[in-house]
């Protein structure tokens, strides 16, 4: 009797670049450099108190630079470096450089704004090429409430700041609150045009205490932001995408070269062409924002791993274990353990 077809399972990973068993290459590194934050966002941080990793848990910067190395020569052809918040880290600017001279070609930070305007022209200078600032209002007092405590006018100061420098890639992140930030969806979409850069609005994800918690109190679908938009500039124009947008749909306001964007991982769901995974601030490699599969990369590090065995673990572990979407809706109580700060979003 002639066996029927392998499963992808009995297949195995393939020998060259990372894929998983649905057919997805992954190209996407996000790196957490820290779960620290200078902010303490609502959807973000919980109440209680943030679970801070050991001092000794962290990966020190051998073993970071080393599983670069690694991913690069496995295809890694975008980097971003998250938190927690990253400027804080003292090696920020040590490791966009050495991103750049391994030759990643896209290499990104996500970042709350408050010491850019410091880091900004180190920050170009070592090569970043792509921003994101988080913005979650321009009114002094609801930017206050949401970051609980944050300082408007140094963020702004900031962005100022990272234009100047000349980073040629800034967007902004605006995660939607229904009532924190609805009246704010008008008055950040005009700053964004007037200052010529990319807008993204973002439904709330319920990860963690704190972003469950903004979930089921503040869910606002990015239908209804858009709906705001074009009530008052008319019709958004469909953007034809670049290959590495990533999960936003986008948009312009007539011929403005502002693009506008809507991450939609509730109302619509984007895993289908999911290219990344993420490692935490203490070396583990979590394959989907909203599960907690991974792989313990520090502990194989410091038991001695050789570079063969690394790649091998990391390729098997994406194939077997990165599952095809997130569960947001299907298993909430799973996704709540799941804290944005630990896990570099």
């Amino acid at each position: 009797m002639r066996p029927g077809p392998r499963t992808s399972a009995e297949i195995g990973p393939p020998r060259d670049g990372l894929q998983d068993r649905f057919g997805r290459r992954i190209t996407y590194l996000r790196v957490s450099l820290t779960e620290h934050c200078n902010f303490r966002c609502q959807y973000c941080t919980p109440e209680d108190g943030t679970p801070y990793f050991d001092r000794a848990e962290h990966l020190q910067r051998a073993e970071l630079v080393r599983l670069l190395q690694l991913f690069v020569g496995m295809g890694l052809q975008h980097l971003r470096l998250t938190g927690g918040e990253p400027l804080i880290h003292p090696h920020v600017v040590d490791y966009v450089r050495a991103a750049k001279a391994m030759g990643i070609g896209k290499i990104s930070i996500s970042s709350n704004g408050l010491l850019l305007a410091r880091l900004a022209p180190a920050l170009r200078e070592a090569g970043l090429n792509n921003l994101n600032i988080s913005l979650d209002a321009l009114d002094p007092e609801i930017f206050r409430s949401i970051t609980r405590g944050g300082d408007l006018a140094r963020v702004l100061r900031g962005i100022a700041a990272a234009q100047e420098a000349g980073i040629p890639r800034i967007k902004l992140n605006t995660v939607l609150l229904g009532k924190d930030n609805r009246s704010e969806i008008l008055p950040l979409t005009e700053y964004a045009l007037r200052h010529g850069l990319d807008l993204r609005f973002i439904e709330t994800m319920p990860l963690g205490s704190a972003g469950s918690a903004a979930r089921d109190a503040q869910y606002l679908p990015a239908a209804e932001a858009r709906a705001i938009i074009e009530a008052h500039y008319g019709p958004l124009h469909p953007v034809a995408a670049a290959r590495d947008h990533g999960p936003a749909r986008l948009f312009q306001v007539g011929q403005a070269s502002t693009r506008i964007g809507f991450i939609t991982p509730i109302s619509e769901n984007f895993c289908a062409n999911c290219n990344r995974v993420r490692l935490t601030a203490h070396g583990r490699l979590v394959y989907c924002l909203g599960q907690e599969a991974g792989l313990d990369l520090r502990e194989l590090l410091r038991d001695g791993s050789s570079d063969d065995d690394l790649r091998a673990r990391i390729r098997a572990g994406i194939w077997h274990d990165k599952p095809e979407r997130h569960e947001f809706l299907d298993n909430r109580e799973r996704s709540s353990r799941v804290f944005m700060m630990r896990l570099g979003g």
